[in-house]
């Protein structure tokens, strides 16, 4: 089997997630692809280790676990 498309796929979205998520933690204003709505990068969740990176709408909504 060839998965040589899958494992593209996959790398460039980790990239591009990656790419996000720095320019969120630069302050950069980043638009939700679906709605448009402005993403917020939250760092201090009630719970322990975790962030989120939303937008109002919930369209985006990625749980991210914080490394000590």
């Amino acid at each position: 089997m060839d998965f040589s498309k899958l494992n593209k796929k996959a790398s460039d979205s980790f990239h591009k997630q990656r790419n996000m998520l720095k320019k969120l933690a630069q302050g950069k204003t980043l638009k939700c692809e679906k709605c448009s709505g402005v993403l917020t990068l939250n760092l201090a969740t009630t719970e322990a280790g975790k962030g989120v990176v939303r937008c109002k709408q919930g369209c985006t909504d990625i749980i991210l676990e914080l490394g000590t």
